[in-house]
């Protein structure tokens, strides 16, 4: 452990000594990228002093920088701790005080105190030029640093932060914390890491710590707030836009509200039911905020740590924003909220029964009449008399005389609706968390409750009856098709995914959706799903396609990619999947750019292998790959987008190539939809397109041509549209191709009788 391999001694001889004339096998980035987190804490010592050193030569600083683009998260042991802290200190900035921090958490031995005092005392200094953007790591850094450091720290940090109370009572709290629980606090930033930090690495034990401490504080925090916009709102505080809170205390208002939704904390949720919404409008009728960094801030906790309460207040958010610019913001971040639900499986699981019967429906008395909410597959209100009869709809006495209880009404099927499409999300989004749940859970809280059961009815199960004995129903089916016996309380259930299922497994369930007409909640039994290459930590499955960005990172941001570096990053639990894509990547960014590899990194930002992933949580994130490519791809821009003869080719050569998973899949769909003509012989379906009448209808794109030639074919809307048979599955695509397909049939049996 003690010495370095070739590579990484090759490294620091390139930083501390002549040019070398030999390069590494694979290049730089190769060399830098096989580092090991031990090696790279060994080596960012030379690195930040050849960075500091303007008179470094170019080739030292070429491969310092390559060496802080590590994707590894460092450690360290006390002598490299040391050097890392001597190297910061010899030309100190006011952001190394975070590097300090961070060495801290990742020192896997007992540092040497009196060796680190010293240049910690010169990195606190450095800091004190901003105070308030590296306050916690220095609060960290001080800790070691001595009393007399942190006393100047704090005096500082309580002058700057006079009109921030919150944050004041947050510092309190940090005093009390050892060195390793506020560099816990400090790894909490705002933004993800930029490029050069290292990855985020937080300690379970340091960070349990400090939660003990913060927990209180985080209450007493947030119900501040809420008591402080409770009071602007009723008129007892002067408003002014974005003045409700400062920015320091926004942050202090993000950490609390990340701790107690992480915790899920008991009182949170009736705190986040007032404080969202009332961040999100102004006491009077102008579109601003109290505090828009502050309301956007919460929001993106609740992406990350949503409950059903929370996402709740997040939607209600939504619904009373009036600025513009926000309203987008928190739509996407609401549909990311519902989604990540299914990372939490017994908090989604926590749906209330809005009063509903076991039934199903719940009446709600309206004078002389009754509203009647009932949820079975959807939610729906109808109406009826005093003396039962139903009335097609709301009767004007009702709406007229008693405007309160019909606004209540539609309120609870509103809020009825919202729990079914959150629901429906979180139970999708559990396919990327390897969601299981207990079967008494399970039956008590889906199987059988008022709102869920529709949803969950529909969907397909695996119940484990002994270990690796795993059985499939769909509740949905009838008693016939429910386990058999009776699973134990604690079993395991988990939905059915089709890349752990057989191909007969898959066409039979395909069948039998078919057969009982049932319209899935999301595509299940016809969902994509792709297998792990045999070896390697990346995969080219998806490697040479020709894409519009703009497209792609349109889509990319409402599934919950981000750019990072020019490369797609999809963040989940335990590793990251990396897109590449050959194109500077940024937001507004527009033009053709060739898709690369995908690979996975693991937490600490070494290479997770492809085989070694659970097979669905694989499959889900390369469907997720294929999702943008399919949006980004011909299918979606035409030929005049294209710039120049080569891209018109690379267009050419990838509509000829053979249909995607999610293609053959709508081909699967429409062979059962239209059996009955495929039987007759009217229509053909080949491997790309179906046949009808010299008409070719292409399965990719929907596209129709005759004879080669495009035909324009515009679809009747509203009543005019032809009656839909029954999909089973939603997809815009899939009933483009149905209503084409009506839409030709009637125009060439019109033109027959003519």
């Amino acid at each position: 452990m003690d010495e370095l391999s070739p590579h990484a001694a090759q490294l620091r001889a390139a930083m501390t000594g002549p040019q070398q004339d030999a390069d590494w096998p694979g290049g730089l980035w190769a060399a830098c990228d096989q580092l090991t987190s031990w090696e790279l804490g060994a080596l960012l010592p030379d690195t930040y002093r050849t960075l500091a050193d303007e008179s470094a030569p170019d080739h030292a600083r070429r491969v310092a920088r390559q060496v802080t683009w590590s994707k590894v998260s460092p450690s360290f042991t006390a002598a490299t701790l040391t050097a890392l802290y001597t190297a910061l200190a010899a030309s100190p900035r006011p952001t190394d005080v975070r590097y300090a921090a961070g060495g801290l958490l990742r020192c896997t031995e007992p540092w040497d105190e009196r060796e680190l005092a010293a240049p910690a005392a010169v990195l606190v200094a450095a800091a004190l030029r901003k105070p308030g953007e590296y306050a916690d790591a220095a609060l960290a850094v001080a800790a070691v640093a001595g009393p007399e450091t942190e006393q100047a720290l704090v005096t500082r940090l309580r002058t700057v932060h006079a009109d921030s109370p919150l944050r004041l009572a947050e510092i309190e709290v940090i005093l009390t914390t050892g060195p390793r629980e506020r560099a816990v606090l400090a790894e909490d930033q705002w933004y993800g890491p930029l490029s050069g930090d290292w990855p985020p690495l937080t300690d379970p034990v340091a960070e349990r710590t400090a939660d003990a401490l913060y927990a209180e504080l985080a209450r007493h925090v947030l119900r501040s707030a809420a008591a402080h916009l409770a009071a602007l709102h009723a008129g007892e505080l002067p408003y002014a836009a974005d003045q409700a809170f400062t920015t320091a205390d926004a942050d202090t208002l993000r950490r609390a509200a990340r701790l107690a939704l992480r915790r899920d904390e008991p009182w949170a949720g009736e705190v986040f039911s007032t404080l969202l919404p009332q961040l999100a409008v102004a006491p009077t009728a102008a579109k601003t905020l109290p505090s828009q960094r502050a309301c956007i801030a919460l929001a993106q906790v609740v992406e990350a740590w949503p409950t059903p309460e929370s996402v709740a207040a997040l939607r209600e958010a939504r619904r009373v924003v009036r600025h513009a610019g926000v309203t987008k913001k928190l739509d996407r971040l609401l549909r990311r909220a519902e989604r990540n639900l299914g990372r939490r499986p017994e908090a989604a699981l926590r749906l209330p029964d809005l009063g509903l019967g076991p039934d199903g429906s719940r009446r709600l008395p309206c004078g002389d009449h009754t509203a009647v909410l009932t949820v079975t597959d959807e939610a729906t209100l109808t109406w009826e008399r005093a003396d039962g009869r139903a009335l097609k709809s709301l009767p004007a006495t009702a709406r007229r005389d008693h405007p309160d209880q019909v606004t209540a009404a539609r309120d609870l099927l509103g809020k009825a609706r919202a729990q079914i499409r959150t629901l429906t999300r979180a139970l999708e989004g559990g396919y990327l968390a390897g969601a299981v749940y207990r079967y008494d859970r399970w039956r008590d809280a889906l199987a059988t409750h008022p709102v869920a059961r529709g949803t969950a009815g529909r969907l397909i199960w695996e119940v484990e009856h002994a270990p690796g004995d795993w059985r499939a129903f769909l509740p949905a089916a009838g008693p016939a098709d429910h386990p058999d016996p009776a699973p134990d309380p604690s079993a395991a259930v988990r939905l059915w995914h089709p890349a752990r299922a057989t191909p007969a497994e898959r066409d039979l369930w395909r069948d039998r959706i078919a057969d009982l007409r049932l319209r899935q909640p999301f595509r299940q039994a016809y969902r994509e799903h792709y297998r792990a290459p045999e070896s390697g930590h990346s995969t080219t499955m998806f490697q040479g396609h020709l894409v519009r960005i703009e497209a792609v990172l349109g889509l990319a941001v409402r599934q919950g990619w981000n750019i990072e570096d020019d490369i797609l990053a999809l963040p989940l639990d335990g590793f990251t999947a990396w897109l590449g894509i050959a194109g500077s990547l940024y937001p507004g960014a527009a033009g053709w750019a060739e898709v690369g590899e995908v690979a996975l990194r693991r937490a600490d930002g070494s290479p997770q292998a492809l085989a070694g992933m659970d097979a669905v949580r694989l499959s889900e994130v390369l469907r997720s790959v294929d999702l943008l490519i399919s949006a980004g791809s011909f299918a979606w821009c035409d030929d005049t987008h294209a710039h120049g003869p080569e891209s018109r080719r690379q267009l050419s050569r990838l509509y000829a190539q053979p249909l995607g998973r999610t293609a053959q899949l709508r081909r699967a769909a429409l062979r059962r939809i239209l059996a009955d003509h495929l039987t007759s012989g009217r229509m053909e379906l080949d491997d790309r397109h179906l046949r009808l009448d010299g008409h070719d209808i292409h399965l990719a794109t929907g596209r129709v041509t005759r004879s080669g030639d495009p035909v324009e074919i515009t679809l009747p809307t509203g009543r005019q549209a032809v009656p839909l048979p029954f999909l089973p599955y939603d997809e815009a695509l899939l009933e483009r191709v149905v209503r084409t397909v009506a839409h030709l049939m009637e125009r060439e049996g019109s033109a027959a009788h003519s």
